[in-house]
Formats: structure tokens, sequence, C-alpha cells
């Protein structure tokens, strides 16, 4: 489905698999590497630079404008999913 020139997941399951997916990507590990309950900066080695590159990349799959006080909660990968589940659901 196309909405917006973003391409909304069918499912919450795509969703996950997807923005593990969009991680793997930019970290460059392998996606079942990729567990919900990792912790983005300890477990995965994000850092500010490759925290933005990954926002940048859900902002451009799914057009979202994700505002900074959210980011801010996001630790691990499921609060990540997470965030992009409400923002799609309120477009």
């Amino acid at each position: 489905m196309i909405n917006n020139k973003s391409q909304i997941p069918n499912s919450n399951l795509q969703l996950a698999k997807e923005i593990k997916m969009i991680v793997a990507k930019i970290l460059k590990v392998p996606e079942e590497k990729i567990r919900e309950d990792a912790n983005l900066f300890a477990d995965l080695g994000v850092d500010s630079l490759l925290g933005v590159e990954i926002f940048a990349a859900l902002d451009k799959k799914y057009n979202l404008n994700v505002p900074e006080e959210k980011v801010k909660d996001v630790v691990t990968v499921k609060d990540l999913i997470n965030l992009v589940q409400g923002l799609l659901a309120k477009q």
C-alpha cells in the first residue's frame, strides 16, 4: 500500500522485520543479530551518527517526521519499532 510516497507495512510483524532490516543494513550486521530486546547503544554499538542515519532511513522509507523528544526515549530495538508504529498510526 502506498501512502504519501511512503510504504506502509500491512502488519506490525512486517514493520518489525523491515525496521530490523534497516538497522542491520546500517550497522552492517546480519539481520538475525538484531533482537527486539537489544539495546541499540550498549548491545549494537549505535552512536549518535548511526542513530541519525537510522532515523533518516526510517524517515525516507515511511515519510516520518520523528519529534526530537521521542528520539530520546528510544533505547531498544523494540522502542524503535513501537515509535514507528505509533507515528504511522497517526498518519
